[in-house]
């Protein structure tokens, strides 16, 4: 399983700060693993974006549970969101697309999005993914 936190770079780009596999153990105890933790409620404002800006209608410091069927090689154009997005592959596989380039996700792999820029595009089976929204505070 890989994880990835997406943020912007010295020069605004949408990137990957952090990328790190997260797998059991020696399986012998229980293993929790933190991927990610807010430290500001509601969250606080995403960067600045040049991609469309997608209002996904969910105020700040509200959540929301989704799970998202895509059909085979579908795609989402760039765009930003005033959440910051707990992604899970379930099955099928897609491309997280960046400034910094596109990011595969398989089943396991997850990606927490800071409402900075970001595309989708759907593998050849399509893919599930189980998605949970924060709403955060929009830039001012």
């Amino acid at each position: 399983m890989k994880r990835l936190v997406t943020g912007v770079d010295s020069t605004g780009r949408s990137c990957v700060l952090e990328e790190a596999d997260i797998g059991p153990g020696d399986m012998s105890d229980m293993e929790l693993h933190t991927l990610f933790r807010t430290s500001d409620a509601p969250p606080p404002p995403r960067p600045a974006g040049h991609g469309a800006d997608m209002d996904l209608g969910l105020a700040p410091g509200l959540a929301r549970w989704t799970v998202v069927h895509w059909p085979p090689g579908r795609e989402a154009p760039m765009h930003h969101t005033d959440t910051v997005d707990f992604d899970i592959v379930v099955a099928g596989s897609l491309d997280l697309i960046l400034d910094d380039g596109a990011h595969h996700l398989e089943p396991g792999d997850c990606a927490l999005v800071n409402g900075v820029d970001h595309a989708w595009r759907a593998g050849p089976q399509g893919c599930t993914l189980n998605v949970v929204l924060l709403g955060s505070t929009p830039p001012s």
